[in-house]
């Protein structure tokens, strides 16, 4: 139930924000702005986000047979194409189809959910570690270029220093062999508490893959990371090709500045960051000398690709008999198997990791 009401309470203020900016920048001279957005011009976007899509999905087959999993590239596009959906519509920052997509490919694929689980946290990690210095330059270049206040910069800041040290410190545990997941819900106590007690083994269990993978296999690691950058060039390419058929003379630095605030508000707690990526483009491109139309233009035909693969996604979800009801409200999520020991090197009886 309360899962249902902070769902409904989320998508509520999501389409008040989407409402709020529609009227304040006026819906006429968006209209006109998409219309006119050529069907071509749709087409060459579209092209470059499915390349951008593939090449993750190639970045997640190869984390896959790094742990074992002979899958077939066309096992997993499935899995993968309903995570995103599932991310997209749940109200969660941008981890609600991870377990989907581990019940999925156990579905298709046979691969085990702990192994499942598994890679798809190291394909969320070479995501975050690959984009975590654009995060940081933009960030900065904010609080140079512009006049903020104290407040929002000490915000800002805060988030940097959260993210440096989140990502150092996973890497600082993971290559000695130590938990990282685990370590971090000691440390709050959450351990206590019942339900988070039932699978801390569990935990364990996907955290000694990782710690295997990162620590043994550092051919795919590194070759994951260049397809998590190369897949970010094609990404930005798409966005500066929007700009750029919007007639707006963006340059590169315009690019990064707002494929970070669509990534930051991808973050945020509302389903499909509906009404609040809108509103957000809409100030950073005033803020960079384009008009808030062309930005909330922007926001809907990028929005429009995403629209696309949510509803190939719920159909494969659909296809392998999961209600969609179940997956955004269900109290239980995939359970694994697996043991973990707290405090040390994550060990199981039969292979040590060394």
């Amino acid at each position: 139930m309360k899962k249902i009401i902070f769902f409904i309470t989320s998508a509520v203020v999501g389409i008040t924000l989407f409402v709020g900016v529609i009227l304040k920048v006026g819906l006429p001279s968006i209209w006109q702005t998409i219309v006119d957005f050529s069907f071509a011009k749709w087409f060459v976007i579209l092209f470059l986000y499915a390349l951008a899509f593939f090449i993750t999905q190639y970045r997640w087959y190869l984390i896959l047979r790094s742990l074992g999993q002979p899958v077939k590239l066309s096992q997993i596009l499935p899995a993968k194409i309903v995570g995103f959906s599932v991310d997209y519509i749940t109200p969660s920052p941008n981890v609600g189809g991870e377990a989907i997509r581990a019940m999925v490919l156990k579905k298709d694929a046979g691969v085990p959910l702990s192994d499942g689980l598994a890679s798809v946290i190291i394909d969320k990690l070479m995501d975050f570690s690959y984009a975590l210095p654009f995060l940081l330059f933009s960030i900065f270049y904010v609080l140079i270029k512009f006049s903020l206040s104290w407040k929002l910069i000490a915000g800002l800041l805060f988030i940097s220093l959260l993210f440096i040290f989140l990502i150092a410190f996973f890497y600082y545990r993971t290559l000695r062999a130590r938990d990282f997941f685990g370590s971090i819900i000691r440390f709050f106590q959450l351990h206590k508490l019942s339900f988070v007690a039932k699978v801390m083994d569990k935990i364990g269990a996907f955290e000694l893959i990782v710690i295997k993978f990162f620590r043994h296999d550092r051919r795919t690691l590194y070759r994951g990371l260049g397809l998590s950058v190369l897949g970010g060039i094609v990404t930005l390419s798409a966005m500066w090709s929007i700009m750029l058929f919007l007639g707006l003379p963006a340059t590169f630095l315009d690019v990064i500045l707002v494929s970070t605030l669509t990534v930051v508000t991808f973050l945020l707690p509302i389903p499909g960051s509906f009404g609040s990526t809108e509103t957000g483009e809409a100030l950073i491109f005033s803020l960079i000398g384009f008009s808030p139309e062309s930005g909330v233009a922007f926001s809907l035909i990028f929005r429009s690709v995403d629209f696309l693969k949510v509803v190939i996604g719920l159909l494969f979800l659909s296809h392998f008999g999961i209600k969609i009801g179940q997956t955004l409200f269900s109290k239980a999520p995939p359970q694994a198997n697996g043991n973990g020991q707290n405090g040390h090197p994550l060990t199981t009886p039969t292979e040590p990791v060394k």
